[in-house]
């Protein structure tokens, strides 16, 4: 593995893509060749240039894959570049890109899967699974259950190794921190991080204000994050009559300065492929409360380094949450005991060594 490539043909910009990017610049950083395949005028697009890696940019849509001078454009480049690896992320981005690497000695064709859903045993998926990609890596035990689900009768399982996704907390460390101020007097600041949607669920945090208002709490619910249920959540807000207890800031780019202003880390999500935000909550020494579901208990070891509640018990999570307000030492000690825990077991050095025993 010396020449490797990400293929990324999304437009907007997403947790996928943030991982394909820091993949990129951290292999280039030890010393990989790196390429980036993306699409003009994309987010990825900008950033990549930013950060001054090499990229090809190419349109791909739902038909791309029937496009067969796309399909030799791609082939000509993976020659060309002499790739020897390609991370794929989306199904668009496999059909095409698979194929052409394939057919160009690609040796290792990898998706790296990230969503926590089953996928179905469809003549397609068994084609691109059994003929066209080499690996499939889960980026949690969790997504790697799920991912099999349906499968299992025609795919050796064996080629599905979980590989958790890795960050450089030593950039993280690094970056710089203006911390963001959501206090008005002393209140405690619950932070979340995350789109706006189902997955996400936010809703459950206007559960959570009602109950610690009741209770006299004095607190604020930040919500980081932009999405179609946004609409829907500043409603529930405004029936609520939470106007001054929950805010939503929209989209931070700047998530290490967010969470500067967070006292603790509420994480809702109904399902999680791999928390990236909690995991970046939890470097910052921030204590996760969490629901008990996907791929959370591979993160949270409740009572040492956060709290899992059973899903969808609201009042335990209340509970806790204010546990963790009522006790700042116990906070402050399950907020290092999160940091040494999230650093030993999803540093970046690490699992880039993991990559390299897989496709050594």
């Amino acid at each position: 593995m010396k020449n490797v490539c990400f293929f990324n043909s999304t437009m907007f910009w997403g947790g996928g893509e943030k991982a394909h990017l820091e993949y990129a610049i951290n292999f280039r950083n030890a010393d990989y060749n790196v390429w980036v395949v993306c699409s003009s005028g994309s987010v990825l697009e900008t950033k990549l240039k930013d950060n001054n890696l090499q990229y090809f940019d190419i349109k791909i849509g739902n038909l791309s894959f029937l496009n067969f001078q796309k399909k030799n454009v791609l082939i000509q480049f993976f020659k060309a570049k002499n790739i020897d690896t390609v991370f794929f992320n989306a199904p668009n981005d496999i059909k095409i890109g698979g194929p052409a690497a394939k057919i160009a000695g690609v040796r290792n064709r990898i998706y790296m899967r990230g969503l926590a859903v089953p996928v179905k045993n469809s003549i397609t998926n068994r084609y691109l699974f059994g003929k066209i990609l080499t690996h499939v890596v889960p980026n949690s035990y969790d997504t790697r259950k799920t991912f099999l689900t349906k499968l299992r009768p025609m795919f050796n399982e064996n080629n599905v190794q979980m590989i958790y996704r890795g960050i450089n907390f030593d950039d993280w460390d690094s970056k710089p921190v203006k911390k963001m101020n959501f206090k008005e007097n002393n209140e405690i600041i619950l932070g979340n991080v995350g789109r706006l949607e189902v997955q996400k669920g936010q809703k459950y945090l206007i559960e959570l204000a009602n109950i610690l208002r009741e209770q006299k709490v004095d607190f604020k619910i930040i919500i980081a994050g932009t999405g179609p249920l946004e609409n829907e959540l500043q409603k529930l807000v405004s029936l609520n009559n939470l106007e001054k207890q929950v805010k939503l800031v929209g989209f931070q780019s700047d998530v290490k300065s967010f969470l500067g202003g967070v006292d603790i880390f509420v994480f809702p999500s109904l399902w999680e492929g791999f928390g990236n935000a909690m995991v970046e909550a939890m470097a910052e020494q921030i204590v996760p409360v969490a629901f008990d579901r996907s791929s959370n208990p591979e993160i949270i070891e409740t009572g040492e380094n956060g709290f899992l509640i059973d899903f969808p018990n609201i009042e335990l999570f209340a509970e806790k949450v204010l546990f963790l307000i009522q006790n700042p030492e116990k906070r402050k000690q399950m907020g290092i005991s999160a940091r040494e825990s999230v650093i030993h077991k999803f540093s970046l050095q690490k699992v880039i060594r993991d990559w390299e025993e897989l496709l050594v």
